[in-house]
């Protein structure tokens, strides 16, 4: 199919930055992003990349209130302030990331989604998609990374990398989106538990259903949701495509991360597989 996307790749924050640590980069996890990329570029696959902030405008983000967003806020000017400062530290790590990608001869090029998407009470009303897809016929790899953007109710929302994901798989035909992060895959309780457990496959129904304990936690400053909002984007992107985009949640620099973006299954590596299974 001309318009289909191999694959779209998202790095989370936390596994490509210190994401307790303001501002703070893991360069050889991004330089193993780098080396993913090429391997699917030489594989003949056409990829999207999209990064989240990690330490990198979380904290500017929760510290201003920018995804409350200004339209009901006392003091307007600062927290306006805070979403150009907050766009700022974002846009340092979108640079570190194509930088890396261009020294492994990956032709990268930045798209930030302020300006061009916009959101209403946090939900995406306009997008560029066609732009995003008009690059990749050209045979360049989009670099997409979650953003400050207009809102239309609030003034201001944070509007996330799995967002931008979910729009993405709305509009164009995916193969497959494989979350890269900084843990093996889902687990039945947050990872750093001693008793949690890997779940190597999510079995999602016709109606969305997963029918699974699973327990996740989200760090103080993440404005985006963490590992539940991934699971529950994974889960949505399944069922709206009627099972024909299989999502996947490995680790960063694994075999588990090659096998899913290059050929769509896990090959029996430690990771997720979020699948429509009736």
């Amino acid at each position: 199919m001309e318009d289909e996307v191999a694959c779209v790749i998202k790095l989370g924050g936390s596994a490509i930055t210190q994401k307790d640590t303001l501002e703070t980069p893991k360069l050889k996890a991004i330089q193993a992003a780098a080396a993913l990329v090429s391997q699917c570029l030489h594989s003949g696959h056409r990829c999207i990349v999209v990064h989240g902030a990690g330490s990198y405008g979380h904290h500017q983000a929760k510290e201003y209130g920018v995804n409350q967003g200004f339209s009901n806020q006392a003091d307007v000017q600062r927290v306006k302030l805070g979403f150009c400062q907050t766009r700022q530290s974002v846009l340092k790590l979108q640079h570190i990331v194509v930088s890396e990608f261009l020294n492994h001869s990956i032709p990268a090029v930045s798209q930030s989604p302020c300006g061009s998407w916009a959101t209403d009470n946090g939900h995406v009303i306009q997008d560029n998609v066609s732009g995003i897809t008009s690059l990749l016929k050209e045979g360049f790899v989009p670099v997409i990374h979650g953003d400050c953007v207009l809102d239309k109710s609030k003034g201001s929302s944070i509007l996330s990398g799995d967002a931008i994901i979910k729009t993405v798989c709305a509009k164009v035909p995916v193969k497959r989106v494989v979350f890269l992060t900084d843990v093996a895959g889902i687990y039945d309780e947050p990872p750093n538990c001693p008793e949690a457990t890997l779940i190597p496959l999510v079995k999602v129904s016709s109606s969305g259903d997963i029918n699974l304990p699973i327990s996740t936690s989200t760090a103080e400053h993440d404005v985006t949701g963490g590992m539940e909002m991934k699971l529950n984007t994974a889960v949505e992107i399944v069922t709206s495509s009627q099972g024909q985009t299989d999502t996947f949640v490995c680790q960063l620099g694994s075999q588990a991360a090659v096998n899913a973006a290059l050929h769509g299954n896990l090959m029996e590596q430690e990771g997720t597989c979020i699948k429509r299974c009736d």
